[in-house]
C-alpha cells in the first residue's frame, strides 16, 4: 500500500463515520496542532475526489484557519492547499470562508490569493452574490469589485490562476513525481529517513534547488554530519558572491554546535576579515561566543583566540544587538576565569548576566 492510498483508506473511515473529524480539530492550546493529519486527509480528497467530500473540506479548511491565527508550527502552503481543495467543488458560498482567511492578519491578507473569491467564477460568484446576505458582502464588493464588469478579474485571469495552483500542487497528486519532497512535505519522518541517505548518493549536478534541498532535508532529519556536507557542497558549486559569506557563516555554527571549534575559528576569523558588513560581522561574533560559552575556560586558545577578534570587533563597532551584546558581557567575566556554571550555561543566553549577578558569582 502507498502512502496516498494509506491516507485514502484514512479518508474512507471519516466518511463513513464523519464523528472522527473530531480528531481533526485544532486546539491552540495542544502540543500537537494535527497540521499534518488535515493535510493527509485533504491529499486524499484531492486523489479521490467525491462531491460528498465537500462538508470534509469546509472542517478541515476552517480548522486551519484557526490554525493561521495562532501561528504554531507547520507550513503556511497546508492552508492553501486546503483553500484549493475547496476550488474543486465550484461552490460560491465558499467566499465568506475564503474572505475570512485573507483577513487573518496583514501576512494574511498579501499571501492569500485573492482569486480565490472568485474562485468558483466570476459570474458564478457575482450571481451568488446579489441574493446573498452576509455583513462582510459591502467588503467584499470593495475588494473584488461592486459588478461583474468591473471585477478586479478576469474569466482567463482565474483559468489562468487555477492552472498554476494545479501546477503547484503537483507534488500531492498521485502517481508521486518526488517521493521524498513529498514525505517531507507530509511529516512522514520515518520513512524520510530510510529514502534520504539514497537520495543523497544520487549521480546529479547539484542545481542550486537541489542544494537547498540537501540543507533543508538534513536539518529537518536532525543530522549535522548531513547539515555540514550540504553547506560543504552548497559552497564548492555556489556561484553568486554575496552568499558565500552566509553559508560559511551557517557552516561555521554547525561546527560550533559539533564541537569542531578549531574549524568555526577558521571559518569565522576568515569570513570577518573579508567583510565590512556589520551585519554578517555581528553573525559571527555571536557564533565566536558561543565557542567560548561551550569552552567555558580561560586558557583554552582558541577561546583565547576567539576573544581576541571579539574586542577587536567590539571596540571598532561598540554594539551589535542586545543579544549579541549580551554574549560579549558573558564571554568577557569567562575569559576573566568568571565561569559560568554548568547549571547556569543551561539558560536563555539573555538571562546568563541577570542569573549570575544574582547569584553573586
Amino acid at each position: 500500500m502507498t502512502v496516498v492510498e494509506k491516507y485514502i483508506t484514512e479518508l474512507d473511515l471519516v466518511r463513513q463515520n464523519p464523528k472522527l473529524l473530531d480528531n481533526y480539530r485544532f486546539d491552540k492550546d495542544a502540543i500537537d496542532s494535527k497540521h499534518f493529519d488535515r493535510l493527509r486527509l485533504n491529499i486524499a480528497i484531492y486523489n479521490d475526489l467525491k462531491q460528498t467530500d465537500y462538508e470534509i473540506v469546509k472542517y478541515l479548511f476552517a480548522e486551519e484557519k484557526e490554525w493561521r491565527k495562532y501561528g504554531k508550527d507547520g507550513d503556511i502552503d497546508n492552508l492553501y492547499f486546503c483553500a484549493f481543495i475547496l476550488t474543486l467543488f465550484n461552490s460560491p458560498e465558499i467566499v465568506w470562508l475564503f474572505l475570512e482567511a485573507k483577513n487573518i492578519d496583514f501576512d494574511s491578507g498579501i499571501g492569500f490569493d485573492g482569486e480565490y473569491l472568485v474562485s468558483a467564477g466570476v459570474k458564478e460568484t457575482y450571481q451568488y452574490l446579489k441574493t446573498a446576505d452576509n455583513p462582510m458582502k459591502t467588503e467584499l464588493l470593495k475588494y473584488i469589485g461592486e459588478a461583474e464588469y468591473s471585477c478586479i478579474y478576469s474569466h482567463v485571469d482565474i483559468d489562468d490562476w487555477k492552472e498554476m495552483k494545479k501546477s503547484y500542487f503537483r507534488c500531492y497528486k498521485s502517481p508521486i513525481q518526488d517521493e521524498l519532497y513529498f514525505l517531507y512535505s507530509t511529516n512522514e519522518r520515518e520513512l524520510f529517513l530510510t529514502k534520504l541517505p539514497e537520495w543523497i548518493k544520487q549521480d546529479r549536478a547539484w542545481t542550486e534547488e537541489e542544494l537547498g534541498l540537501y540543507r533543508t532535508y538534513a536539518k529537518y532529519a536532525d543530522d549535522k554530519v548531513s547539515e555540514i556536507e550540504a553547506y560543504k557542497l552548497t559552497l564548492k558549486k555556489n556561484d553568486k558572491d554575496f552568499l558565500t559569506d552566509i553559508y560559511n557563516r551557517q557552516l561555521a555554527e554547525l561546527y560550533v554546535e559539533t564541537g569542531e571549534n578549531n574549524k568555526a575559528l577558521e571559518i569565522l576569523e576568515s569570513v570577518i576579515k573579508g567583510t565590512d558588513n556589520r551585519n554578517i560581522i555581528r553573525d559571527c561574533i555571536e557564533q565566536l561566543c558561543r565557542i567560548i560559552i561551550r569552552t567555558n575556560s580561560s586558557s583554552d586558545e582558541i577561546a583565547k583566540n576567539s576573544y581576541h577578534i571579539i574586542k577587536v570587533q567590539h571596540k571598532k563597532y561598540r554594539n551589535f544587538s542586545p543579544m549579541v551584546d549580551g554574549l560579549i558581557k558573558d564571554v568577557t567575566e569567562i575569559m576573566k576565569e568568571e565561569k559560568i556554571t554548568a547549571h547556569n550555561s543551561s539558560l536563555p543566553k539573555a538571562a546568563r548576566t541577570w542569573w549570575q549577578r544574582l547569584l553573586g558569582s
